[in-house]
């Protein structure tokens, strides 16, 4: 896909990051933008979105939007959601967040929406999700748990690698993400906290720290 701004983020970061904070901000070509926040499942006290609202808030963006695809879904709605500048993808369950985008039918309107020209943010659980599978959230000590035994695991496919979230820049996590690439004959990116790998068009940009776990050996 050549045209993509994507952002996969490992959490919401509010330590300074001047690289990285202007990084983001160049994506956008409106001073005040306008983003649409889905969330992984209901947020009814609004909690999670009022903490993304105060991350955007270090941009100077304040127009975030809550769109529901669970308990508070209403399909007219979504019409606006594709008319953002941005959406933003939250963290959570990653096999929960998936079953909505494919329950609600959204996954190739998410696909067009980037080859458009719209740019995706994706943290944690939103980031794995832009990856060809969410394989990798049910891998490790602190996995997501498939409790709704969703079977099909293909995610967007914007981007040809799988994405490692929360890496604690240890060497024992490292060879824990490596043993998956190896196995699963995938690449994968590990990303700390406060870090990020940035994708735009063809080019991709590691920050914070966020390092290739492992190649296929036949890209090495």
């Amino acid at each position: 896909m050549a045209q993509r701004k994507l952002i996969l983020l490992s959490d919401l970061y509010f330590e300074r990051n001047v690289e990285l904070n202007e990084r983001i901000r160049s994506l956008f070509q409106h001073k005040k933008p306008s983003i649409g926040y889905i969330p992984s499942c209901s947020d009814p006290q609004r909690i999670y979105v009022e903490h993304t609202r105060r991350f955007y808030r270090q941009f100077e963006m304040e127009d975030v939007q809550y769109y529901d695809l669970d308990t508070e879904y209403e399909e007219s709605m979504l019409d606006s959601l594709f008319e953002c500048d941005a959406i933003h993808l939250s963290g959570g369950n990653t096999f929960y967040f998936l079953s909505l985008l494919q329950q609600r039918n959204r996954i190739e309107q998410l696909r067009s929406y980037v080859s458009d020209g719209g740019i995706l943010i994706g943290v944690s659980a939103g980031s794995i999700l832009m990856t060809p599978t969410i394989q990798i959230a049910g891998y490790g000590e602190d996995a997501d748990e498939n409790h709704i035994g969703l079977t099909d695991l293909q995610a967007l496919a914007l981007v040809d690698f799988e994405f490692a979230p929360h890496w604690d820049r240890s060497e024992e996590m490292m060879k824990s993400f490596r043993e998956y690439a190896q196995n699963h004959q995938s690449k994968v990116y590990a990303c700390p906290d406060g870090g990020a790998v940035v994708v735009e068009n063809e080019s991709l940009e590691l920050y914070g720290g966020a390092t290739p776990a492992l190649y296929r050996e036949d890209e090495e």
